[in-house]
């Protein structure tokens, strides 16, 4: 698609979506008037749907994301593709995406990447991908990056409904000629001390209060196993209650995305959980005592009526129906899905 194009397209975008969009969201920044002209590399964490728009609005001129296309949905690749973002896989290495961001920074495009590869489940960072500082330096672009709080917990990934808050971004520059003076790892660490974070936890130190109603619907995408009774693939939300459908547990969940027991106390919990933060780090935590009999059907992490698809293009074709689980001890472990006639 031609830069006129998406130039025309951001364009519209800025002046008609971005005021209402920083305006429901209560999108604050600070350091967006030093941001440097097209072009330049801009990277921050990813921890919400909008990040890029929202990001993309204090710009004086169009950010060519690299982006995951191939596994959004169809009108949203659509969407994506309309704006200016150029494909890249998802947590695998791809050597055609960065030859296509360098191609765009030679044309004069600003690019924005995502350097922790995806959005975030529970509002903290993860590592950076292998090579962003190298990138960052190679690039020989101005580096700009955005420290954002409060986009998390403005809308978790896991979340049915947004919540009602303060979403702040911070930019810092650092020019061209200051990167090249500089290590890759160096790069690496500036990067990392940026757009590190841990939302949840940080959230009261920070000051950000969230509102909401509705905040555990959704809740099932992000929990699945009861500190109560141990069970996999119990937990449902609805309203502001967290409930364990096996036992009956029930805890009060906050915009805030702090827990409260209801119904049972705290001294019988596998864990000592005050937050979402800390039910899924204990969950991730069994995962492999939970793996090694998830292969026996009525055990473990399987699920049943799984339906498996593929991507064709802008299709989706339907593989079959059967059981989803989890094989195999840490590093070698294995999703695994079986159905009639057919195994992956």
């Amino acid at each position: 698609m031609s830069a006129w194009y998406h130039r025309a397209s951001w364009t519209l975008l800025r002046s008609l979506y971005s005021p209402s969009l920083l305006r429901v969201n209560n999108v604050t920044a600070s350091g967006a008037e030093y941001l440097p002209a097209p072009p330049f590399l801009l990277m921050s964490d990813h921890s919400n749907a909008l990040d890029a728009y929202v990001l993309g609005s204090f710009s004086r001129s169009p950010i060519r994301y690299m982006a995951n296309i191939e596994g959004a949905a169809p009108l949203a690749a659509s969407f994506a593709e309309l704006i200016g973002a150029y494909g890249r896989r998802k947590a695998a290495s791809d050597a055609a995406a960065i030859r296509r961001t360098f191609e765009l920074a030679r044309s004069g495009d600003s690019i924005g990447i995502f350097p922790e590869g995806d959005r975030s489940w529970d509002g903290s960072s993860a590592n950076l991908a292998r090579g962003a500082g190298k990138l960052a330096r190679r690039l020989g672009l101005p580096l700009v990056l955005a420290r954002q709080r409060g986009n998390y917990l403005s809308h978790p990934r896991w979340a049915s409904r947004p919540r009602s808050g303060s979403w702040r971004v911070d930019f810092l520059v650092y020019g061209a000629d200051e990167l090249g003076r500089m290590s890759d790892a160096l790069v690496d660490a500036i990067i990392s001390s940026a757009i590190s974070k841990d939302e949840i936890k940080d959230a009261r130190g920070l000051g950000l209060g969230f509102t909401g109603e509705g905040v555990a619907e959704g809740i099932g995408r992000l929990l699945w196993r009861c500190p109560v009774c141990g069970k996999p693939d119990s937990i449902g939300g609805r309203g502001n209650l967290v409930s364990c459908k096996s036992c009956g547990t029930r805890w009060s969940l906050d915009a805030n995305c702090r827990v409260a027991p209801l119904n049972a106390p705290l001294s019988i919990h596998a864990a000592e959980i005050a937050d979402l933060k800390d039910w899924h780090d204990w969950q991730v935590a069994t995962l492999p005592d939970l793996a090694a009999g998830a292969s026996r059907p009525g055990s473990g992490l399987r699920s049943e009526g799984v339906v498996l698809s593929r991507r064709e293009g802008a299709a989706t074709r339907r593989i079959g129906r059967g059981s989803l689980y989890l094989s195999g001890p840490g590093d070698d472990a294995e999703l695994v899905f079986e159905g009639p006639g057919s195994r992956a």
